[in-house]
């Protein structure tokens, strides 16, 4: 089942808050409610990364798979500001777990990133405008804040889509980067599903869940 509309992350350690502080808050009828989270930065040990479609430029501790927080209802964006970002999205790898499917988007350079994730009705390119076409049946937007162009970081940008052999992530599109934020698409089979984003840190990652159906 697909439909179109297109475009293209262990462990150990402390958890540290950053960025903004949990709050949630109607919009105007007819768009998703906003929720700013409170990201978890947590260092990883050396290990080899358990499923990589894509493979990262550099050897990566999996990303953790317990103690993490529950997943938002669908209508939901979620949203956490950068700190003094200024990175360049270096690698996309895709994984399948009991429970969700995962989407890791590694950045290299200078402080963290930010995000805004949420389903949309309609892939459309920023700033073409252009309709995209995305691979599922429901697309989940992620927007990265506090990136940059890989001639100010001095790091290549991801260049291809995604395509999992397996799990209900049919496809991710590479992000594109515009004026301070990437964009990518997530293409859900039998969606939308409820979801979650947090940050890792060592390497530097946005990690986007999916929860399975049922």
């Amino acid at each position: 089942m697909r439909t179109t509309a297109r475009r293209t992350t262990g462990a150990v350690g402390a958890a540290v808050a950053v960025l903004a502080v949990a709050a949630c808050s109607g919009d105007a009828p007819g768009q998703a409610a906003t929720t700013t989270v409170t990201a978890t930065v947590t260092a990883s040990p050396t290990a080899s990364p358990t499923t990589s479609p894509a493979a990262s430029p550099t050897t990566v501790a999996p990303e953790p798979t317990a103690g993490l927080e529950g997943f938002t209802a669908p209508g939901t964006e979620l949203t956490a500001e950068p700190a003094d970002g200024r990175l360049t999205v270096v690698a996309v790898r895709t994984g399948e777990h009991d429970g969700y499917d995962r989407v890791v988007y590694e950045l290299a350079g200078e402080g963290l990133p930010g995000w805004r994730v949420g389903y949309v009705d309609q892939a459309v390119d920023d700033p073409s405008d252009e309709v995209v076409a995305v691979d599922g049946d429901a697309i989940l937007r992620v927007w990265l804040t506090g990136t940059s162009y890989p001639f100010e970081t001095g790091h290549e940008e991801f260049a291809q889509d995604v395509r999992p052999d397996d799990g209900d992530v049919e496809h991710v599109t590479r992000p594109l980067t515009f004026e301070g934020r990437s964009q990518s698409f997530v293409g859900v089979d039998d969606g939308p599903r409820p979801f979650r984003v947090f940050l890792l840190q060592d390497p530097v990652r946005v990690v986007v869940d999916v929860q399975d159906e049922g």
